[in-house]
């Protein structure tokens, strides 16, 4: 079996525990798309530089999306935990709780100590829990992928190897992903799982003006009251607030926007809804959609109104995202 092939079988045969081993495959594989290697030599991967993209990984996933990295909510991963102090430590740095890029963010600079004190922790856990246990698949080793002593700073792998997966990196990150999100899938009951693990390979997020759904909002609403305090808004622009927060969604529903005041949608932020909000919200989809085929109106979002209507979607998401 060829190095390529090896890889590939113990990413899809890994066990499910947590997702340490999908974030450790992929690290290595990014730093072989990085090099460029000469023929029958052995290349030295620290610690170090596999930690520093495993931060990145799961900062991406943390800071939006809060997602659950293995079975046991009430004791997450410690690399997991060691990125949450991270983002806890930045937010306080910077004064904003706004979910942001790794990319953007620039942690190494504002919060240099910690992110070096979150690299060594890192470093540690990868040597304990990680690099040795990678290399096995029930509980028999897979020969010729890398050489590496216990507690040991780096790991080598032969150059060919490297550039097989950089030949091959392509596939072998659709492998990484689709295998991470099988993993969320077994601790998470959030939805859209696969674009929520992608947000890795994306140099930022864009949200998407919702400008377009002004028009569908404010047929139902047409003298523009608050969904959150309920009072008329004046003099401003109104805002269009997601009632299931976007960080769960991580999509823009017409059956999930209504119009709130500039301020209680910042105040807001990314809190659950109450149960009676959720009744509100159905309530007013149900009136949004007689009063949208009233006026002879019929598009793809219309249509996700109705089905979203049929199938309950907004109390099944609601009471998924309360974990």
């Amino acid at each position: 079996m060829i190095f390529i092939d090896k890889w590939l079988y113990i990413i899809r045969n890994c066990s499910f525990d947590n997702t340490y081993k999908m974030s450790w495959a992929r690290a290595i594989t990014e730093i072989a798309c990085e090099g460029e290697y000469t023929e029958n030599s052995c290349v030295e991967i620290t610690m170090e530089s596999i930690a520093r993209k495993v931060i990145r990984y799961y900062w991406e996933q943390t800071i939006f999306f809060d997602l659950q990295q293995s079975s046991n909510p009430v004791k997450p991963p410690v690399i997991v935990s060691i990125v949450k102090a991270l983002i806890a430590i930045y937010q306080s740095n910077t004064g904003s709780k706004r979910p942001i890029k790794w990319y953007a963010a620039n942690v190494e600079t504002i919060c240099s100590n910690a992110y070096q004190k979150a690299v060594r922790d890192i470093v540690k856990a990868l040597k304990q829990d990680v690099s040795f246990r990678f290399l096995h698949i029930n509980g028999k080793e897979v020969e010729g992928i890398y050489n590496y002593v216990q507690k040991a700073n780096s790991i080598y792998i032969h150059s060919d190897c490297l550039a097989q997966l950089k030949k091959y990196s392509l596939i072998v990150f659709d492998a990484i992903n689709y295998r991470w999100t099988q993993m969320l899938e077994n601790f998470n009951h959030s939805p859209r799982l696969s674009k929520k693990v992608r947000i890795i390979d994306e140099r930022e997020v864009r949200r998407k003006s919702l400008g377009k759904f002004s028009t569908y909002i404010g047929m139902e609403n047409p003298y523009q009251h608050c969904f959150l305090c309920g009072e008329k808004i004046e003099n401003e622009t109104p805002a269009i607030d997601h009632v299931i927060p976007w960080s769960y969604l991580y999509s823009d529903d017409l059956w999930n926007l209504v119009f709130a005041h500039q301020s209680c949608n910042s105040s807001k932020s990314n809190v659950i809804p109450s149960e009676e909000m959720i009744q509100r919200l159905e309530e007013r989809n149900q009136t949004m959609l007689r009063k949208l085929k009233e006026r002879g109106k019929r598009d793809k979002h219309i249509l996700e109104v109705e089905m979203a209507i049929e199938h309950k979607l907004v109390r099944k998401f609601w009471i998924s995202c309360q974990g």
